[in-house]
C-alpha cells in the first residue's frame, strides 16, 4: 500500500515523462531513465523521505523540488558529467596513490554509472569501475549544483559486504556511517 503523497509523486513523475514505467513502492519512485551525457540507462530512485510513522510529514514533501532535482541529473550537460566524472577520478587516484590496480586505464574511462537515487536537495550516485575496481561500486553524492559532496568507494567481497532488502535499508546504513 502506498501513501497519497507517493502517489501524487508518482504522478507528476508520470507526466513529466522523465522516467520509464515509474512505480511507488517502499516509500519510492523508481524506473529506468537515460542519463544521455553518460551514455547510459541507470535504475532511478525518487525518495521524498518519508517517515513510516509520520503522515504529516508527507505534507512537507517539496513535489517540485524532487522533478527539478531529477530532471537537472538526467539532463546534466556534458560538460557538467565530465567535471563531476574527473573530480571522482582525481579523488580517488589521490586516495589510492600507489596502491595496485587491477588494469593500468583511465579511471575517467572505465566508470560506469548504474544508479541514481534522487533527493530534493542531492543526488546519489552508483557507479561499477570495473576494469580497475572490479569488486567496488563507488558511491557519489551531489549537491543541489550537482557538485561533488563526497566520494565513497565501497568493496563488495571479504568483510565490507552487506546487503540490503530496500534502497531505504542502504540510505539508512550510509547515514549511520556518517554520524
Amino acid at each position: 500500500m502506498t501513501s497519497p503523497v507517493l502517489d501524487n509523486l508518482l504522478a507528476r513523475i508520470v507526466e513529466t515523462g522523465l522516467l520509464e514505467d515509474p512505480i511507488a513502492e517502499n516509500g519510492l519512485v523508481y524506473g529506468r531513465a537515460s542519463i544521455d551525457a553518460a551514455g547510459t540507462v541507470v535504475n532511478v530512485n525518487v525518495d521524498p523521505e518519508l517517515e513510516d510513522d509520520d503522515d504529516e510529514a508527507g505534507e512537507d514533501v517539496d513535489h517540485e523540488a524532487l522533478i527539478a532535482a531529477l530532471s537537472r541529473v538526467l539532463s546534466v550537460g556534458e560538460s557538467r558529467w565530465r567535471a563531476v566524472i574527473d573530480e571522482v577520478a582525481t579523488e580517488i587516484d589521490d586516495a589510492v596513490d600507489d596502491e595496485p590496480v587491477i588494469e593500468q586505464i583511465d579511471l575517467r574511462d572505465d566508470l560506469e554509472a548504474t544508479s541514481v537515487v534522487v533527493f530534493a536537495d542531492a543526488v546519489l550516485l552508483a557507479f561499477l569501475a570495473p576494469k580497475q575496481f572490479p569488486e567496488s561500486r563507488i558511491l557519489v553524492q551531489l549537491d543541489e549544483e550537482l557538485e561533488v559532496d563526497g566520494v565513497e568507494v565501497r568493496e563488495l567481497d571479504g568483510s565490507e559486504t552487506v546487503d540490503f532488502d530496500t534502497l531505504d535499508d542502504l540510505l539508512d546504513d550510509i547515514s549511520r556511517d556518517e554520524d
